[in-house]
């Protein structure tokens, strides 16, 4: 399963998985259809392929969550869930998962300052003991994960992420509007 970019990191499993000779089912989504990512490469290797959109603007209205309530529902075999999107889709899907009994990994992305777990950035709770998702993870099994935990944890960042963003925008609309250098106004003129 892979929510917006997380389909990007769910791939190369894919196609590991199918690879060895498992049968693949793949459910991706995104907000709008023009953030489904990676469709026809997830169905060169998936035996099925399930898009969803919240929005309704491609494939099946809905959350990809609420694909996979339908597949275990019909009475689909799933004996593994691989989960990498959003945090609260994965939890979703944890909480799903645990209820049938299905073995659900997720592929962690808090803040990773230094790759090292140095710096502490990126520690998630796994069965109430500290774990850190740049050398311990990032995939971890989704029934031990402490989300509450994670949610309140990346939510510490949020101010400064979007300050962040926000700063970098401001410089790219600056340099746009900038006059060019001598040495770049003489380039384009093709003297130097």
């Amino acid at each position: 399963m892979g929510g917006g970019v997380g389909t990007a990191m769910a791939y190369p499993t894919a196609s590991a998985m199918k690879r060895i000779g498992n049968r693949v089912i793949t459910i991706i989504g995104g907000r709008n259809k023009d953030l489904v990512l990676l469709e026809s490469e997830m169905r060169e290797v998936s035996d099925t392929v399930f898009v969803t959109t919240d929005d309704g603007s491609y494939a099946d209205k809905g959350l990809v969550t609420d694909k996979l309530r339908q597949l275990i529902e019909n009475g689909t075999r799933i004996d593994m869930v691989l989960a990498v999107g959003p945090i609260p889709m994965m939890r979703a899907v944890a909480d799903m998962t645990r209820k049938e009994r299905i073995k659900t990994m997720v592929s962690l992305n808090p803040i990773m300052i230094d790759g090292t777990g140095m710096c502490g950035g990126c520690r998630v709770q796994v069965e109430g003991k500290s774990e850190f998702a740049c050398v311990d993870g990032p995939e971890f099994d989704a029934h031990r994960v402490d989300f509450a935990i994670l949610v309140q944890r990346n939510a510490m960042y949020r101010d400064a992420e979007k300050r962040s963003l926000e700063d970098y925008k401001h410089e790219v609309e600056s340099k746009k509007t900038a006059a060019p250098t001598e040495e770049v106004a003489c380039a384009l003129e093709g003297k130097k």
